[in-house]
């Protein structure tokens, strides 16, 4: 495992420790697939950081049984494009619903 890959794994377990204990009591989802939802986000998350042409601090994923939900701020169409893909070919992803806007804050 590259150091990159194993910053990002490290990085992702920190963020999904950081998710409040009640948000997963908000949720009519069985616990396996809350689970699995969770470990979802996090690999799409450390694919993100991993790979550098996305600007993941500004990208923020959520994922609902298997649908990942990207909402933020990229600077390019190219740049919202790779933050799609990176999430549809990430293991476990059923389909990604892109909200990520293009550009500048005016």
């Amino acid at each position: 495992m590259k150091l990159t890959q194993l910053s990002a794994f490290a990085l992702s377990g920190l963020l999904l420790c950081s998710v409040p204990v009640m948000q997963a009591c908000s949720t009519t989802q069985p616990a396996s697939e809350q689970v699995s939802d969770s470990s979802i986000t996090a690999r799409v998350k450390a694919q993100y950081i991993g790979d550098g042409s996305v600007a993941s601090r500004d990208i923020s994923v959520e994922t609902s049984e298997g649908v990942v939900y990207l909402t933020g701020r990229v600077q390019t169409q190219a740049e919202k494009a790779e933050a799609e893909r990176i999430a549809r070919n990430t293991k476990g992803v059923k389909n990604v619903v892109n909200n990520l806007a293009v550009g500048d804050i005016d």
